[in-house]
């Protein structure tokens, strides 16, 4: 079983040339760690806006993107329509997920976060709660890792599988975000980010996604070279936008959850 879905992750890779991995140049300094999102971070991010000024002053110069309204009107019905049957068919393991949470550790079952969506427009996005609770009261605002030492027993197998994620088709019904598309970043970070790296505001030009291109290629962000490629990915797929990508990506989506669980 595991080969044949090995297999056909691959080949579909293979042939999906729309959304192929972006060959930039190598790194501008080797991956270090990062305890928090501090000076030193932004130093290096600013280094690497050096070396990418060019790309990124077009960007910011550039005009809108033309997106379809055919394609958007389209592409929220799907959404709305994916995320209540969603809801629906996901009740049962949504009711597991919160005995688990409550059995493992204090707090909700819930985690609620500000973050930046469409227009620079401020919601809270829903999550199970994966970590300890109060997780930044003694360090602040800092970015979650994948191997994050704050993770709670359950959480870890939530956040592994991504089942953490699931709440965040109530902010699909919504309107906050999409079922495809940039991912949206607290608003501290946001507003670093963009007075930093020009044209970063550009992935605000439509609506957050739970998953996405620079989400499937990029991971979690790490380093500065990390926020630079996310902008990159994210603009790739803007411009690319369409029913065709968004259910391929879909599809990419549930083959790396599949990937992870088999």
């Amino acid at each position: 079983m595991d080969g044949a879905v090995d297999y056909l992750f691959k080949k579909y890779l293979k042939n999906n040339h729309t959304i192929k991995k972006l060959n930039g140049p190598k790194e501008a300094h080797p991956k270090v760690f990062y305890a928090s999102i501090d000076e030193r971070f932004y130093r290096d991010l600013e280094i690497v806006v050096r070396q990418h000024h060019s790309y990124l002053r077009r960007l910011e110069t550039s005009p809108p993107f033309k997106i379809s309204q055919t394609y958007l009107i389209a592409k929220r019905g799907l959404d709305v329509l994916a995320a209540l049957l969603g809801l629906i068919l996901l009740s049962p393991l949504f009711l597991v997920v919160a005995i688990l949470i409550k059995l493992d550790s204090q707090g909700p079952v819930f985690f609620n976060q500000e973050r930046v969506g469409k227009k620079g427009r401020i919601f809270r996005i829903h999550k199970f709660r994966t970590m300890v609770q109060d997780a930044e009261r003694k360090t602040g605002p800092v970015w979650a890792k994948k191997d994050d030492p704050r993770l709670t027993v359950v959480g870890r197998v939530l956040r592994k599988a991504k089942i953490d994620e699931l709440p965040q088709l109530f902010n699909v019904i919504k309107g906050d975000m999409s079922l495809v598309g940039p991912r949206p970043e607290r608003p501290c970070f946001v507003q670093r980010f963009a007075e930093i790296m020009p044209g970063y505001h550009r992935r605000h030009d439509v609506i957050p996604g739970i998953t996405g291109l620079a989400q499937l290629r990029n991971g979690y962000d790490s380093t500065p070279d990390d926020i630079y490629r996310k902008v990159r990915y994210d603009v790739t797929y803007i411009k690319k936008m369409g029913l065709a990508i968004d259910l391929r990506l879909l599809l990419e989506t549930f083959l790396a959850i599949l990937l992870v669980k088999t």
